[in-house]
């Protein structure tokens, strides 16, 4: 049996075995791809993830930096009118508290990720 095209060519009708191959080939062709294409959308997520990573670390150590400069600007406009021990214990105390509460939401925000 011979297939005829537009361009009066005869091509011979594949067997079942040359069309099963040509199928497993072509199966493994794209399942080729798609791992490759996997490895660089995993590469770029971990790239992305590093990078914001860095630039969260950056920022946290320069909003900290800042909050210390604003403690001791607070200290030294304070320190001169009340002495020193109460200004050091308020602003002590000011930021203890804070950091308990900020810790205490994300802790009980974190369990709540858990559970849900």
């Amino acid at each position: 049996m011979q297939l005829q095209t537009n361009d009066a060519e005869e091509r011979a009708v594949p067997s079942l075995a040359d069309s099963f191959d040509r199928m497993v080939d072509a199966a493994q062709k794209v399942v080729g791809d798609e791992v490759s294409l996997l490895g660089v959308e995993v590469s770029s997520t971990v790239s992305d993830a590093l990078q914001s990573g860095a630039m969260l670390l950056l920022g946290t150590a320069l909003l900290a930096i800042g909050w210390v400069m604003v403690l001791m600007a607070a200290f030294e406009v304070l320190a001169p009118r009340v002495g020193t021990l109460r200004p050091l214990a308020g602003l002590a105390a000011l930021n203890l508290v804070a950091g308990v509460v900020l810790l205490a939401v994300a802790r009980r925000r974190l369990k709540g990720l858990g559970h849900g």
